[in-house]
């Protein structure tokens, strides 16, 4: 198997500006369309594109000095310029970090989220109103209430949410005081509203994924018609439309457990879920993408699993470096 394409890095100090201009709250959907344009112009561009966002997404580490600084919270206008800073950060990352380091997975949005795991990490989480987040590998959250809504900012990664019903809490004064007019996710594509009890959403590369487990979900892309997500099933959705809803098998949510569950997955989905929570690089050979595999695999370990793989299915591990295996045919 040869290895992938080098990325440029003029190419990637570009994506990453553009990333920046994305994260600004006066994004317009013209900075979007220009983006997208620049992503589409050659692999290459492309290649970057994806560099920049896995940087982005998941930093193992924060270098020497600057954590304290982007976690304080003095006040709004303290947390953007923290956001800000870490942009510029981002860019000067790519023009003098070693091509080695910067392939390696770094969270920088976490440096200033208020909940935030790293690579390989769970963390359950408790808000004021009583709602609960779980929050897988790599995966970054803001929350604020504002004007009796609840928002989840969702900055990367996936959140696993269970709304506070209060409605039914006769014993608890402060419950409708409590109870927020609505509880919504914000992704870069648009915004999930809660209709039921329990809702996965997933930040990917160019769109969201919404999973409903207990109720309902409305699903309202950023320059698009909104569209109603019943219970058991899940979708995708850009800034422009929403896929059609597919039937949702609530094993699922086994990941809230540190479990997958594969029901026939090609082995090109079930490695890129693992590589979510793995360090270092995890690919697959051209010639296995397709196969299906079946069973509950853990999360937690992926030595584990990579090795169950290899002895139940035609497969083997090959290592190019020890951060870097590759899964092919045997």
């Amino acid at each position: 198997m040869t290895s992938p394409p080098a990325v440029d890095r003029h190419l990637l100090r570009q994506a990453a500006q553009l990333l920046a201009r994305l994260e600004a709250a006066d994004a317009s959907d013209t900075d979007h369309a220009d983006c997208e344009r620049w992503r589409e112009q050659s692999d290459a561009h492309r290649r970057a594109w994806a560099l920049a966002e896995q940087l982005r997404q998941q930093f193992d580490a924060v270098p020497a000095g600057v954590g304290p600084a982007l976690r304080e919270r003095a006040g709004i206008g303290t947390v953007s310029r923290g956001r800000r800073r870490a942009l510029r950060m981002l860019t000067g990352v790519v023009l003098a970090a070693p091509a080695g380091w910067l392939a390696s997975r770094l969270p920088w949005h976490a440096w200033s989220a208020d909940f935030h795991t790293a690579t390989g990490e769970r963390h359950d989480v408790l808000l004021a109103d009583g709602t609960q987040i779980t929050l897988g590998s790599a995966s970054a959250v803001n929350v604020g209430f504002d004007a009796g809504v609840r928002r989840i900012h969702l900055l990367s990664g996936e959140i696993m949410v269970r709304p506070a019903d209060h409605s039914r809490d006769a014993t608890n004064p402060q419950s409708e005081r409590l109870r927020p007019a609505a509880l919504l996710v914000q992704t870069a594509e648009g915004v999930v509203e809660a209709l039921g009890t329990q809702f996965s959403v997933r930040q990917q590369n160019g769109f969201t994924r919404v999973a409903a487990f207990r109720g309902g979900a409305q699903l309202s892309p950023a320059a698009s018609d909104g569209v109603l997500l019943m219970q058991d099933q899940s979708s995708t959705f850009t800034r422009t439309g929403v896929a059609a809803p597919r039937p949702l098998d609530a094993r699922e949510a086994m990941w809230t457990r540190g479990l997958l569950y594969a029901n026939r997955m090609p082995v090109a989905d079930l490695v890129a879920e693992l590589a979510r929570y793995r360090h270092g690089i995890l690919r697959y050979a051209a010639d296995v993408a397709g196969l299906r595999v079946s069973g509950i695999y853990q999360l937690t370990d992926t030595d584990a699993t990579l090795a169950l793989l290899q002895r139940t299915y035609p497969l083997r591990l090959r290592s190019i470096t020890p951060y870097w295996t590759v899964v092919e045919a045997r």
